[in-house]
């Protein structure tokens, strides 16, 4: 069972003014920026291939010999793209609730929200590859059909957001609001393509890394065999008090790198525990 019955009746329960302050952080009527022709220009930026040329402000380039597009203000809804990672590593427990479990209702959350409102959501799960895709639609219908989804997901494969990130993108028909659901341990190359990639196909987006407290403080002593749940490789390690410092300093610097990529992208970033109660985490991060 992945998604806390518990957490979606703490949805239901928040009164009409405390839904329509969270959910106006993200959904309804919100200015939006695209290109093209509009009322007033909002800002530039650079050119990538496949933009529509006659956006390029020629003027600018006279200036600075680099290509850049105009980009025009208008109302417009945004879509919103939760994705989820469900990899084999988020099927990681140490006590209380799976990394999946807890990442899977913080989606369902956002999902509840932006049915609430009758705006379009679309979800999707991904390891090294996306998997069931659910294109954007509203109302309640679609709300039920992702949480069956949630609760029938198997969690296996590595996880690869660069190349996840890649194909899911390329779907997205226009600029939207992205919210990845993860634990973003892999390699920091791969995730600062990702969250640059999120940025530029994005109008606004959020990651969310859920982290279980046993992988953080390394709760084991001394000699104790580590299997890696995406690899199936195994080691024995012997855990000294140094050996726990060093990990805990290169998961920081992990974690703080992402945020630093975040930072220079304009993408907010949530690290969230498990032992944190549900509906405080979520709460917590859609009033900021």
């Amino acid at each position: 069972m992945a998604i806390d019955s518990t957490f979606l009746d703490q949805l239901k329960g928040l009164d009409l003014l405390a839904r329509r302050k969270v959910s106006s952080v993200y959904m309804g009527s919100r200015r939006s920026v695209r290109q093209g022709r509009g009322i007033e220009i909002a800002d530039y930026r650079e050119y990538y291939p496949g933009d529509d040329f006659r956006s390029i402000d020629w003027r600018v380039y006279a200036r600075t010999e680099r290509l850049y597009i105009r980009r025009f203000e208008e109302e417009k809804d945004l879509t919103l793209h939760i994705l989820i990672d469900s990899s084999a590593s988020m099927d990681f427990s140490v006590s209380g609730m799976r990394k999946f479990d807890y990442g899977g209702s913080i989606a369902v959350g956002f999902a509840y929200l932006a049915m609430s409102k009758y705006e379009k959501f679309a979800s999707a799960l991904f390891s090294d590859r996306i998997t069931d895709v659910m294109q954007p639609k509203k109302g309640k219908m679609h709300f039920f059909r992702m949480v069956e989804l949630l609760n029938n997901a198997i969690q296996k494969g590595k996880t690869d957001l660069e190349k996840c990130i890649g194909q899911y993108t390329n779907m997205i028909k226009s600029r939207s609001f992205i919210i990845v659901i993860s634990d973003f341990i892999e390699p920091m190359e791969s995730l600062e393509y990702a969250i640059y990639r999120i940025a530029k196909y994005s109008k606004e987006a959020v990651l969310v890394q859920i982290l279980d407290p046993g992988e953080i403080s390394l709760r084991w002593t001394d000699d104790i065999r580590f299997e890696d749940m995406e690899s199936l490789k195994s080691e024995r390690t012997f855990l000294s008090p140094d050996f726990k410092k060093r990990y805990q300093e290169r998961l920081k610097e992990h974690i703080s790198g992402i945020q630093e990529i975040c930072d220079d992208t304009g993408i907010e970033f949530y690290s969230i525990t498990t032992d944190t109660p549900l509906f405080d985490a979520f709460v917590g991060i859609v009033e900021k």
